[in-house]
């Protein structure tokens, strides 16, 4: 991340000498024999989830109890309404498969020759045709899937309460790792400073900076910290001899396991994460490690917790987060409705895993063959047949996003291709052509549906963008029916309108859990995602077309820390923003956005063309079915709401967001006694509010936001005056 303060003066360091004698007397340190109980093995109590009886000791949080780190406490309502999300999600579905049977119909009549059915269209015309009714199709496939294989769990699952660890005997020890990469020294130390600010006993944690980037000022600075504190360690994966790391952040966390096992006192009994760009809340600890224990989790079909994640918030999001980087849609509704299946989502940071849980995957170690170890890690939890994943709907870490698009992008992409490649080593790896046909008609269909769904969902969103260019200038109807089928037409507007309607009315529904315009926003994205991602699909799985080296097996060498990534032209800073025509140069020619570039252009221009061909009509009802068949055609993918998607990383290069400097957005805490330094830098309550200084609706300027939802209300009203034809 981009920083413009001196980091080391506003957090009380200095470069050369981490801990300043002027900060805190020797005195308010805790010795290094009070404090590193490890040293002593019996001291070292690893038995405390399964041989302790801490249920008395455990707090339950009611909804009023509000706490620095809640995320959401909905009402009964709330919890009530988004039961039923699986249901709003499934009829615009259902409705598009209703229409997809008559249109059809009509289609296969075409293509096979049968003359009862005249349709004056060509042949190029017939196939972008069919080709933009396939899309559909796919379309409502993938809204069946998601609505329950996902959205379903809702309707019978319970909520996740919120617990607090009580006391200070008989706790679990923990080991505490922060996983760096050519960070700063600054934003390292001050994670470190955060974990020591936990609110846990200090015997009962060690902290274990493991870095992939060989920084040597840093372990010297942790050299001087632990000559103070006593447990806090440095180790490092980096391989001097070719100046790279050996691998991914899986192997950078399996470094840490073999330095812990070689730490005086073994392992502790339960291992927590943390990137160095997250600041932990100081109820990190007591508000995740409840749910371990039989009082505060769930036990079923004998499986048990062995992962607990609690939920990111950051504190650099810009006001109304243009390209939706905070995820909230997903984080306040998607992930509490996974939870309630047990396969709450593991972020990547701020997770707390049991040693037990970690030693039944395959190796007692991180899965190195996904860049995206910590969904892997969910994932082979859950085929354990033993362990479940819990999620608890608590800020508990605060944190940075990358600060510049194409930082942005390479984070996303990556996060997609390896959820790809978690589902092919699992459905794909090791079976012929014969058993993977078997297990699509007969053994696992909906898992293998989904899997393929997986596969081309990004990409029906660029197919489209290919479609309507193409479609406008073959003067080629959106929807296709017979001349002398009036009556289907009128039938299928009713069907589309209402689909393209009710679809909306879900997004508003979800949006009762994740705000309205969270909800909205995470429709447009992955619209505008999709020309990226089916580019770096293409480069993974098809590199001969590219010149690439990059392929299925080698992308994991292609990661590199969005936290490291430099930014030279200061996007989202005004007083230090480079120029427009760098800007552009950047983000359209480097990034790839050229692409929505030419994409936009070619849709507007060509629907212009093909309002000004529109058939002669004889009345304006006429008139407006025109309008509606050859370019506005109800649709949820409709060219409107395609090209004002992709308008959006256009409109960022042109007038990007403004964030506050990180002066600004941080704010002085002072620590308590026995602290390693008398006071840390936190966020600031108002920087990690930005919703409440968002506006729902409107975002400025060409707003997705504001243009879907004119989209919807329009799509209501000509599903009302279809009734009336």
């Amino acid at each position: 991340m981009s920083h413009s303060w001196n980091e080391n003066e506003a957090i009380g360091i200095e470069t050369s000498t981490w801990v300043r004698s002027t900060d805190v007397s020797q005195a308010n340190y805790p010795s290094k024999k009070t404090n590193n109980k490890h040293d002593n093995e019996e001291k070292f109590d690893r038995n405390a989830i399964d041989g302790g009886n801490l249920q008395a000791r455990i707090q339950a949080l009611t909804d009023s109890e509000e706490t620095s780190s809640v995320l959401f406490c909905p009402h009964m309502w709330q919890r009530y309404l988004v039961r039923f999300v699986a249901f709003t999600a499934t009829l615009p579905a259902v409705l598009l498969l209703w229409a997809a049977y008559y249109q059809g119909r009509t289609i296969v009549s075409y293509w096979t020759g049968d003359e009862s059915s005249y349709i004056a269209l060509s042949r190029l015309q017939m196939l972008s045709a069919t080709l933009f009714f396939l899309v559909e199709i796919l379309w409502a496939v993938d809204q069946l899937l998601v609505a329950w294989q996902i959205k379903s769990y809702s309707f019978f699952g319970t909520w996740r309460p919120r617990l607090r660890l009580l006391g200070e005997n008989n706790l679990p020890s923990v080991d505490v790792v922060i996983c760096i990469c050519k960070e700063s020294e600054a934003m390292v130390y001050g994670t470190v400073l955060a974990a020591f600010d936990l609110d846990y006993p200090l015997d009962k944690l060690r902290v274990i900076v493991t870095d992939d980037g060989g920084d040597s000022a840093v372990e010297s600075g942790l050299a001087a910290l632990r000559s103070r504190v006593g447990n806090v360690f440095y180790t490092s994966n980096y391989d001097k001899a070719t100046e790279k790391p050996p691998g991914v952040k899986a192997a950078n966390l399996n470094n840490a396991l073999q330095f812990i096992d070689s730490l005086p006192g073994g392992r502790a009994e339960l291992i927590a994460v943390l990137d160095v760009d997250m600041i932990p809340d100081r109820a990190w600890l007591r508000a995740t490690i409840p749910h371990f224990y039989p009082a505060g989790g769930y036990q079923e079909d004998g499986k048990e917790i062995g992962l607990v994640c609690g939920v990111q918030t950051f504190y650099n999001i810009p006001d109304n987060d243009p390209t939706n980087q905070s995820n909230s849609l997903r984080v306040k509704c998607y992930h509490p409705i996974q939870d309630q299946a047990g396969k709450g989502q593991c972020a990547g940071s701020g997770w707390v895993m049991r040693r037990k849980a970690l030693d039944d995957l395959p190796g007692g170690q991180f899965p190195t063959t996904c860049v995206c170890e910590d969904f892997y890690t969910q994932f082979l939890l859950g085929q354990t047949n033993h362990w479940i994943t819990a999620a608890v709907a608590e800020y508990l870490q605060c944190g940075l996003v990358p600060d510049t698009y194409q930082a942005q992008l390479k984070q996303y992409t990556r996060w997609y291709l390896s959820n790809l490649a978690v589902q092919d080593l699992h459905q794909l790896s090791g079976h012929s052509w014969i058993s993977l046909l078997e297990k699509l008609v007969w053994k696992a269909p909906v898992t293998m549906v989904g899997l393929m769904m997986m596969h081309l969902k990004p990409h029906l969103a660029t197919l489209q963008l290919i479609l309507f260019p193409l479609l406008f200038l073959t003067k080629t109807p959106l929807i296709v029916t017979s001349p002398d089928r009036s009556e289907e037409l009128i039938r299928l507007l009713r069907i589309h309108a209402g689909s393209v309607f009710f679809s909306y009315l879900h997004h508003v529904h979800v949006g009762v859990m994740a705000g309205y315009r969270a909800s909205i926003m995470d429709w447009g994205m992955t619209k505008w995602l999709s020309p990226h991602y089916t580019v770096a699909y293409m480069k993974t799985y098809f590199p001969g077309l590219f010149n690439s080296t990059q392929s299925k097996k080698s992308s994991a060498a292609a990661f590199v820390s969005t936290g490291s990534l430099k930014d030279k032209l200061f996007e989202r800073f005004p007083a230090r923003r480079g120029g427009l025509s760098k800007r552009l140069n950047h983000i359209l020619l480097e990034c790839g956005v050229w692409m929505h570039c030419v994409a936009v252009t070619a849709i507007l221009v060509t629907a212009w063309v093909a309002v000004k061909n529109l058939p002669e009509a004889s009345n304006n009802t006429e008139k407006l079915l025109n309008i509606l068949l050859w370019v506005f055609w109800p649709s949820n993918q409709a060219f409107i709401v395609l090209t004002i998607a992709c308008f959006t990383p256009i409109k960022y290069a042109i007038w990007p967001p403004n964030v506050g400097e990180n002066h600004d957005l941080l704010q002085k805490v002072h620590n308590g006694p026995g602290a390693p330094t008398a006071f840390l830098f936190r966020p600031r309550e108002e920087a990690k509010r930005w919703e409440e200084r968002s506006n729902p609706i409107w975002g400025g300027g060409l707003d997705f936001v504001t243009v879907y939802t004119i989209w919807g209300i329009w799509a209501g009203l000509v599903f009302i005056w279809a009734w009336w034809l």
